[in-house]
């Protein structure tokens, strides 16, 4: 049996993500949360250690993915069409990879060490 097939994969990315986005958004919620008011300032200064910039940055990768995988298969249950289907993935594909793009060019410019 082809685990790609059987829908597998896509659960298991779906549920990875959203575990890690999960402990991640509890992670930052207290560390900002013990350093105050969260201001701009006090991003800055958080993501500008290595080890929360990683973080940061994995949790966008994890957001971009559980958002593909649900979109995509929203996708294939409601788009009847095959064009339909590849013109609306091709746009679901566009935005994320914009949003993306965005975000690193954002954690980018908040890094001091970059």
């Amino acid at each position: 049996m082809n685990l790609l097939a059987t829908g597998l994969r896509a659960w298991v990315v779906q549920r990875a993500t959203a575990l890690y986005l999960a402990a991640f958004a509890g992670y930052a919620f207290v560390q900002l949360a013990r350093a105050g008011v969260p201001t701009h300032a006090a991003w800055r200064a958080w993501l500008a250690e290595p080890g929360h910039w990683v973080a940061m940055a994995l949790a966008v990768v994890s957001l971009l993915l559980h958002a593909w995988v649900g979109m995509r298969d929203i996708v294939f249950d409601y788009v009847p069409r095959l064009a339909w289907r590849l013109a609306c993935l091709g746009g679901v594909l566009l935005v994320l990879a914009a949003a993306g793009l965005l975000a690193f060019r954002a954690l980018l410019e908040a890094a001091a060490w970059a």
